[in-house]
């Protein structure tokens, strides 16, 4: 890791490190740390960890620019690597939403909601607030475990079926719900629990 944010660093790079992979474990989840996050575990060196921040903010700024200009697809791997990036790592679970026309073009993607999948379940308002607000005629919800598995739990699909059910009643269908784990995304259409 200490090669990875010399540029960043300098001579301090082995030291930053030190304190990022004692604190988060890896680069992975130091990337998806929270900005106070990082400064503590840089020992509240400011300029390294706007770098850091910045580096990550071009990071996913990139990928979502891929997915920007095509159809969205919940297999496509553009998609699916901005999602791993923005998501795997994050230390709790985080509800992400991406709204999309009627022919699966982009019209926006947010975080709506960090805790639990039973603490995100408050979030469901919000959710068509913003589709509505977007215009979107679909969407699609992806969310992480920070245990790193990729598998739907059985919150997973209760959590699924219900917010299926009511965008269906507004007619702003769920297309999908991707669960990202630290290796793999998976379909929870795909499995045949949608």
């Amino acid at each position: 890791m200490a090669s990875l944010i010399e540029p960043f660093a300098g001579a301090r790079a082995p030291e930053a490190a030190a304190g990022l992979i004692g604190r988060f474990g890896g680069l992975g989840r130091a990337l998806a740390a929270t900005p106070q996050q990082l400064l503590d575990a840089l020992g509240g060196d400011v300029p390294l960890r706007d770098a850091i921040v910045a580096a990550r903010a071009l990071m996913i700024a990139g990928l979502r620019e891929r997915i920007t200009r095509s159809v969205v697809r919940t297999d496509d791997p553009d998609f699916l690597q901005y999602l791993q990036i923005s998501l795997a790592k994050a230390p709790v679970e985080c509800l992400h939403v991406t709204f999309v026309t009627h022919d699966m073009g982009y019209l926006g993607d947010e975080l709506i909601a960090r805790g639990t999948i039973a603490r995100l379940g408050i979030e469901i308002r919000h959710i068509f607030e913003r589709a509505f607000e977007f215009g979107a005629h679909a969407i699609i919800l992806a969310h992480n475990h920070p245990t790193g598995s990729s598998e739907p739990s059985a919150r997973d699909v209760e959590f699924t079926r219900r917010i299926a059910a009511l965008t269906s009643a507004v007619d702003i269908p769920l297309v999908d719900h991707l669960i990202v784990g630290a290796e793999r995304v998976t379909s929870m259409r795909g499995r045949g629990l949608l």
